[in-house]
């Protein structure tokens, strides 16, 4: 769960990703607590118990996976795999709206190269039957730059787009008359209504 900064290590992600750095031969304190996210001096503590479990075994002064650790090994990761499947689903319907409101809107641009950009960028991209083309921004520092691969284009670019979001929250019906007065159609203002994420559209 490495660069989301909402999702915190559990035991159990702990658990399965000391257990992961085990099946894949790694032995040293440090590069296991790397990959499980916790500090060198847990290890021991993780590695006491799972012996004490049966889950692992010591030999020449290495631990190893025993068979019933492998299986419970096997478990996490089901477990993991289930509640990454239910956090899909969840975001699928947070988000049912603004999927809905771009259907048969393949090229898209996104008008803020700020950090509601980034995120906009984030889960429209996912979505292979979306191009995100470009970032729009007014920001010369911005301009001429790339974000995910994508340039930074000024405001008056013509562009042939099927829509532009305006990824602000604070400056949105400015951003959103800016955008319809440089001839863009299809301006959409992003909000939330309890907790689903909304277009709204402008013009």
């Amino acid at each position: 769960m490495e660069g989301f900064n909402f999702f915190e290590y559990s035991p159990l992600y702990r658990q399965m990703m000391i257990l992961q750095a085990l099946s894949e031969g790694l032995t040293s304190h440090s590069e296991i607590a790397l990959k499980a996210g916790i500090v060198p001096s847990l290890v021991n503590k993780y590695l006491k118990s799972f012996l004490a479990d049966g889950l692992v075994k010591k030999e020449e002064g290495k631990y190893k996976l025993t068979p019933q650790g492998v299986v419970k090994l096997n478990y996490l990761r089901l477990a993991y795999l289930s509640e990454i499947a239910q956090l899909y689903k969840d975001i699928e319907i947070r988000f049912q709206d603004v999927f809905l409101k771009l259907v048969g809107k393949r090229d898209i641009c996104i008008y803020g190269a700020g950090v509601v950009g980034k995120m906009l960028f984030g889960l429209i991209a996912n979505k292979e039957k979306f191009n995100i083309v470009a970032f729009l921004d007014e920001d010369e520092k911005k301009i001429n730059t790339k974000i995910e691969g994508l340039p930074v284009l000024p405001l008056n670019t013509k562009l042939n787009v099927d829509a532009v979001i305006v990824a602000s929250f604070k400056n949105a019906e400015i951003m959103a008359k800016k955008a319809l007065e440089y001839s863009f159609r299809n301006v959409y203002a992003v909000d939330f209504i309890g907790e689903k994420l909304r277009l709204i559209w402008k013009g």
